[in-house]
């Protein structure tokens, strides 16, 4: 249940029908190792993937450098692709240019690059897919640099997109590129993909995951719990990924012993048990991702607003209102406010119910109330 393999069904139809899609998922949620498993998938009937993660870019020119470079190490593309693209940069630039198409780049603007590019791709006789990792951060650095750049890259992307149609893209983001293309006007740019969000487990595939025997091999203790007990331990931990699994699971020790050699039985006492040692100053590095994370990929001003309001949501469990939020704060500006909470909310740190916002994670809300707060 837990290897996504109906979603990995459902992305590989509408890719193949020619669908281009956007795929926002939290972070910790299992969206690359999907994305991954749906490039494995693809590869197996012959299409070609180019997978390429743009997280920590800053420029066109990097973008290009980077997709040329993924591209030339497929053998299945390369020939063709070289023969392709050297003719276009001959008519292009008239020769001189080098050997390697990277070379060019200096010769010809990046833009018009990323086309060439793609165009060869086109030119296949065999499907390709260009799956791109965290998208939104790449909009979002580029348009605080340029925001004419911005709009320039991304609407020459969508009509590439429109023109060559052998090429599908997937574009998945731990943030929200919807937020983000409102911000700096582009979301005209983004229309055609069509939304797909992959969800956190639910209890089910939460247990069948737990429970699987290849993943209780990772454990430092092999276990078995009833499904009341699993369930009380996913309520308390409130968001179902995989990554927080796994670290609970590996923090148990089943105090039950079983009797027929099979694995011992946990207790609703020994996941509390895991709880509290993972909230222990020792372990504090487990969780400091989310803080580098929001310090390292907002702006300034956005990361220094998410930090306040997370301060304030972690003091309770149920969360609050826009309203609360905005009379706790010095300057507020309900516009910035909701924006940034937004991003939170597809970033996984949040999640909205009943017009309240709160931590996704009971876990990751106890470690922000002891340690960042």
């Amino acid at each position: 249940m837990h290897n996504r393999i109906k979603e990995r069904a459902l992305l590989k139809r509408k890719l193949s029908a020619g669908v281009n899609i956007q795929m926002p998922a939290p972070r910790r949620i299992g969206k690359t190792w999907t994305a991954g498993k749906l490039a494995d998938d693809l590869r197996k009937e012959d299409w070609a993937v180019v997978e390429l993660d743009v997280e920590g870019m800053r420029t066109i020119e990097e973008f290009a450098r980077k997709l040329a470079k993924k591209i030339e190490g497929q053998s299945k593309l390369k020939d063709r692709f070289l023969a392709h693209v050297s003719t276009r940069l001959d008519n292009l630039l008239g020769g001189n240019w080098g050997t390697n198409p990277i070379d060019a780049l200096s010769n010809i603007d990046p833009v018009e690059f990323l086309e060439t590019l793609i165009e060869a791709l086109n030119d296949n006789s065999f499907p390709t897919v260009i799956i791109i990792d965290e998208i939104a951060y790449f909009i979002l650095a580029l348009a605080e640099q340029d925001q004419t750049s911005a709009h320039g890259f991304s609407y020459k992307l969508r009509g590439i997109q429109q023109q060559f149609k052998n090429v599908r893209w997937l574009l998945t983001g731990s943030i929200g590129l919807d937020t983000i293309a409102r911000r700096y006007d582009l979301e005209g740019a983004f229309v055609d993909f069509e939304k797909f969000v992959l969800e956190p487990f639910t209890k089910g595939e939460a247990r069948s995951f737990l429970l699987d025997e290849k993943i209780q091999e990772l454990f430092n203790h092999k276990f078995t719990a009833s499904e009341k007990v699993l369930d009380q331990m996913f309520d308390e931990l409130g968001w179902l990924a995989p990554y927080y699994l796994k670290l609970i699971a590996n923090e148990i020790r089943p105090s039950i012993n079983n009797s027929d050699n099979g694995p011992d039985e946990a207790t609703r006492e020994d996941f509390e048990a895991a709880f509290d040692k993972l909230l222990q100053p020792s372990r504090k590095s487990d969780f400091a991702v989310w803080r580098e994370h929001v310090r390292k990929n907002l702006t300034k001003s956005d990361s220094d607003l998410a930090m306040q309001l997370l301060h304030k949501l972690c003091e309770q469990t149920s969360g609050e209102t826009i309203e609360t939020l905005l009379a706790s704060l010095s300057k507020p500006n309900r516009r910035s406010i909701k924006d940034t909470l937004d991003i939170l909310v597809t970033d996984g740190l949040l999640v909205k119910n009943s017009g309240r916002f709160a931590f996704r994670s009971g876990l990751v809300r106890r470690y922000w109330q002891e340690y960042e707060a």
